[in-house]
């Protein structure tokens, strides 16, 4: 898991230019917390994770381009917290996540796929890429016609999930090509994770489903609520990765 950390009450996304600033990242594994600080940095990190030999990568969702001017809002940084390198991912980022091959998956909303932010021919048409190491194109979901990509969820390189409008189908790709797809019926998802006869998925700020598989459809069946080992209830923000569940609020971080 991945805390960015800041002294910050309050962030603006669209100030120009960035402001430098420094930002702390706790990288938690097992029993043990690592902490990366990073100094004078000119991008706000609304995505942070972590490549195969240990380096991070910090992208932010934003991406002005001004003329011939690109904003490189991708920045690769070692366990020290220096500058490896920097390139360009576009603007509108929903969501980033890394594989287990370093292959870098990059979801976007409406204004990154339709143009916003000075971008006539915005890197991000297609909805969803996957870009090398170093920020090259590798492939995308052009054929899918994705006009926002609310959801991502790279399980492996080999199971990507994501889940996408105006179509509401969640698809399973497996090495780049589509596995299989599923309506979702009724409802709308901000995240999810694959379950054996179905998923969790996360409705709204505050509602998170059980769906149970139908042939190809998701239906929805109950509610999710969240207890500790006590029984207590609890409550906080959820985030979904994987196979894993975490909820972290005022009692802690717990992970499922």
């Amino acid at each position: 898991m991945l805390i960015v950390e800041t002294s910050l009450e309050e962030l603006d996304f669209f100030s120009r230019p960035v402001p430098k600033r420094n930002w702390t990242i706790h990288i938690m594994k097992n029993d043990t917390i690592e902490t990366v600080e990073l100094k004078n940095v000119s991008l706000i990190p609304t995505a942070v994770d972590l490549f195969s030999d240990g380096s991070l990568l910090l992208v932010q969702s934003r991406c002005l381009k001004d003329g011939s001017s690109v904003e490189r809002n991708a920045r690769r940084y070692n366990r020290n917290g220096q500058l490896i390198s920097a390139f360009t991912l576009g603007d509108g980022i929903e969501q980033m996540q890394i594989d287990e091959t370093d292959t870098i998956w990059v979801s976007y909303f409406d204004e990154g796929v339709f143009g916003n932010f000075g971008w006539e021919h915005p890197i991000g048409s297609e909805g969803l890429l996957a870009f090398t190491k170093d920020g090259e194109k590798l492939w995308g979901a052009g054929d899918y016609g994705i006009v926002d990509c609310y959801a991502l969820n790279v399980t492996s390189s080999k199971e990507v999930y994501f889940y996408y409008y105006a179509d509401s189908y969640l698809v399973q790709l497996t090495n780049r090509v589509e596995e299989i797809r599923y309506r979702i019926e009724g409802e709308t998802l901000q995240q999810f994770l694959m379950e054996p006869n179905g998923m969790i998925g996360q409705i709204d700020h505050y509602t998170v489903k059980r769906f149970k598989k139908r042939n190809r459809t998701m239906v929805p069946k109950a509610k999710i609520e969240f207890v500790d080992e006590a029984g207590k209830r609890l409550i906080g923000q959820v985030f979904m990765r994987g196979t894993f569940l975490y909820l972290y609020g005022k009692e802690g971080i717990f992970q499922r």
